[in-house]
């Protein structure tokens, strides 16, 4: 609805009637930004599945058929849907309170008074006021002062673009210098931040290796699995002269042991649990699947402030130059009082030189606000003349070997030092002369935090290299970065002046940076990236977001900016980067856990897919097993053993391909437990009882799948010794407990049990060679085809 509307007056903004009226009106911008599934969503992903499909139609041909103890299963499969639906309803409810705490929220003037308002309850008309990193939630035309904003999530330009009276905002880009007063011109659908704002917040193109092995697994077994039935009862059917009923019992066991169905319940619930323990750590997780991207990561990008620093900075000395320092005093005062920045910077000065500060007041007709990329700010003072504020090369070419060795001096001692210099221009613009005259050197010390070297120790040792990248002087980055023990403090380099062609190059070559722009900030990620690094990275200015929309896993700081939060997957509530080590070890906890206890679903598909193809090659064979027959397997050492196992705490590192993992420990299982089955055959065929096979392999794959468990929950511990030995005593209560007749077992002497333990002893023995072999294989594939 775009409309033309009347100009608002600016002191007053909207009245409490025009509100009301607009409201009826429904000239209302109402833009509702979902934190999480709904409810109904949740229901229909969760229950409405291809494996789902395939669960209710087996269970309606054995209910067809009248075997009904063999429904057993769908008791299992049910009470795995019931908990996956109450686990995502709990973390949906836990992560819509938590998502309130960040709901974005806007300055706006109404009825003469400033007041915030969350974003959907902005009106058309409203005056709105923006400041440096502020995103613009609606069209909106500037109605007094000068900005400059960030559209690149409108155009994919990067670059700022300035703005002044009367020219329009556009909703999703954000403010990167100075501050405005602004008057909504669209609400609503009419916008772009209508989808810009969703769009800054929806996950990028996702690199969960987790969720590409799920989605393989999905669409190849839901391929196999069909045919592969059809032919099973087929086999009996007619090959074997079954009845329908065997024969449909037959089939279907060979179809639901192929099914890893278990397997996407716990990983699913494991990162809910993630999420929910993240939450209680005041972390907001606004994807699923970055909490895998974060335990992956090898490569951590941290800026100096708000990081190593906690953002707080206070001016150390002021050295004049060539002036006196009331003369200094009179114009920073100036500068800082008429500035709109409200930055860390800003404000240690506005402390410094306004607090004591009685002289006279000068009108600007000109300033130009400081910028990430320009790397200062200036104004024009009336009676004064024009400064210039910043990075010393950014400000002057006239600086002497004094004036060099000062800034060299008080930045060795990791103070960041900025230039006051006099220009020669009448009035501020974009590119304005270097040929400048220092007046004073002001150095500014951050306050480093008291935990940033505990916190930098820890990820060095648990394998994550840490890179610092900033936008201060390269001497006063280095100077706080050995003094947290940053590796690699002798590797460092200023990159100002540099081509994103040249960062490219050398980004791997060090570990400190400084006069960073946002751009290279997005290079040298990108570049990590293409040498095989997982990167994430802690942002909270404008300035990082270009970097952290690129890098695998973006952490933003509550303290920054909407636009930051909005292109970030996890957002600190606290700002506290304390609490990175907690975060990242829950990370790990959960993909490790989920990689060991997944491979004990997938060890059961696997070796179901090779009985099923051996008795469909083999000539008078059927599919030996029913349902029931392999439920002590699923429910003793897969079901409640990956439960168990997926609650442990685990901080080892995370393997680089989560297929490769998953594989290497289940196909060897299902390997030597495939074998003994055959080894079953052979013995029943000399023995002249074929009649036992079921029994056997029923018997050998099951305290095989035993002895596997055990291996994967290694190095035992009291609470994984108990789980162990409590699945084994389980496992030998439903043999004691429940009627032969209910597993259609046949009765076996001393000899077949002294085969089924022989046999288990070799599933426990060569399995772990194997497991071995294997791991090696798939590490040194994995890394040949990283390498390439």
């Amino acid at each position: 609805m775009a409309e033309d509307i009347s100009l608002t007056n600016l002191d007053t903004g909207l009245t409490e009637k025009e509100l009301v009226n607009l409201k009826k009106e429904k000239k209302i911008n109402n833009q509702k930004i979902g934190t999480s599934k709904s409810y109904a969503k949740i229901f229909f992903t969760n229950i409405f599945t291809w494996f789902n499909l395939i669960c209710f139609s087996l269970a309606g041909l054995l209910l067809a058929v009248g075997s009904f103890k063999n429904l057993t299963f769908i008791v299992v499969f049910t009470i795995n849907l019931i908990i996956g639906i109450v686990q995502e309803i709990r973390a949906k409810r836990m992560v819509d309170k938590i998502s309130v705490i960040y709901k974005a929220k806007i300055k706006v003037r109404r009825d003469g008074k400033e007041q915030e308002i969350d974003i959907d309850n902005i009106a058309l008309g409203d005056i709105l006021l923006f400041n440096l990193g502020d995103q613009i939630p609606c069209d909106c035309v500037v109605r007094s002062g000068d900005i400059e904003v960030n559209e690149s999530m409108l155009s994919g330009e990067s670059s700022a673009v300035k703005r002044k009276e009367g020219d329009t905002l556009l909703g999703g880009s954000y403010i990167v210098s100075g501050s405005c007063v602004a008057q909504v011109t669209k609400v609503g659908n009419d916008t772009y931040s209508a989808t810009l704002v969703k769009k800054a917040r929806e996950l990028k193109n996702n690199k969960s290796d987790i969720l590409r092995t799920l989605n393989f697994i999905i669409k190849t077994i839901g391929v196999i699995l069909v045919p592969l039935g059809i032919l099973t009862f087929l086999n009996a059917y007619r090959g074997n002269g079954m009845g329908l009923a065997e024969s449909i019992e037959r089939s279907t066991a060979s179809v639901i042991g192929m099914m890893p169905v278990g397997m996407f319940l716990l990983t699913s619930v494991s990162l809910v649990v993630g999420v929910l323990n993240l939450a209680k750590k005041k972390t907001l997780v606004q994807d699923l699947y970055s909490i895998e991207m974060l335990s992956r990561a090898d490569v951590l990008c941290l800026d100096k402030t708000g990081t190593i620093t906690d953002g707080t900075m206070k001016v150390k000395s002021v050295i004049p130059v060539n002036v006196d320092m009331g003369k200094i005093n009179e114009i920073m005062a100036n500068i800082s009082l008429l500035s709109t920045s409200q930055n860390g910077t800003s404000l240690a000065l506005k402390e410094y030189f306004v607090k004591n500060y009685n002289g006279k007041m000068h009108k600007s007709p000109s300033s130009l606000a400081f910028s990430s990329e320009r790397k200062f700010s200036a104004m024009t003072l009336e009676g004064l003349g024009t400064y210039m504020l910043g990075a010393s090369e950014m400000v002057s070419n006239n600086i002497d070997s004094d004036i060099m060795d000062t800034i060299k001096s008080l930045s060795n001692e990791g103070l960041r030092v900025m230039l006051l210099c006099e220009s020669s221009e009448k009035e501020c613009h974009e590119k304005m002369s270097k040929d400048n005259n220092v007046v004073a050197i002001i150095a500014i010390e951050d306050n480093i935090r008291k935990d940033a070297k505990k916190i930098i120790d820890w990820f060095q040792q648990s394998g994550v290299e840490i890179k610092i990248i900033s936008g201060d002087n390269i001497d006063t980055v280095r100077t706080i970065a050995s003094k947290v023990g940053v590796a690699g403090c002798d590797k460092y380099i200023s990159l100002a002046g540099k081509s994103l062609e040249e960062v490219a190059k050398i980004a791997t070559d060090y570990s400190i940076f400084g006069r960073v722009s946002p751009e290279q900030k997005s290079v040298i990620v990108k570049a990590l990236k293409s040498k095989g690094k997982k990167v994430a990275m802690t942002g909270d200015g404008v300035n990082d977001i270009l970097a952290l929309k690129e890098c695998d896993c973006s952490i933003a700081m509550a303290s920054g900016s909407e636009a930051t939060k909005g292109s970030s997957n996890l957002i600190m509530l606290d700002s506290d980067f304390s609490a990175m080590p907690s975060i990242v070890m829950e990370g790990r906890r959960v993909i490790n856990n989920i990689s060991r206890a997944s491979s004990l679903f997938l060890t059961k598909t696997f070796f179901t897919m090779f009985l099923t193809i051996f008795v469909l090659i083999a000539s008078g064979y059927s599919y030996p097993l029913s349902p029931n027959q392999i439920i002590i397997w699923e429910s003793c050492f897969i079901g409640l053993p990956a439960f168990f196992l997926a609650l442990q705490p685990n901080n080892s590192k995370v393997g680089d391909s989560f297929i490769a993992s998953l594989t290497s420990k289940a196909l060897p299982g299902a390997l030597v437990i495939f074998l003994s089955a055959i080894a079953c055959y052979i013995y029943c065929a000399k023995t002249g009882q074929m009649d036992i096979v079921p029994t056997l392999i029923t018997y050998t794959a099951t305290f095989g799948a035993a002895t596997i468990m055990l291996n994967l929950f290694m190095p035992l511990n009291k609470y994984r010794t108990i789980v162990s030995l409590s699945m084994i005593a389980l496992a030998f209560v439903i043999l004691l407990v429940a009627p032969e007749s209910f597993f259609s077992f046949s009765k076996v002497g001393y000899s077949e049990i002294l085969f089924i333990s022989i046999c288990v002893l070799c599933i426990a023995t060569f399995y772990i060679t194997l497991k071995y072999l294997f791991e090696k294989f798939f590490t040194f594939t994995f890394k040949k085809k990283v390498a390439k």
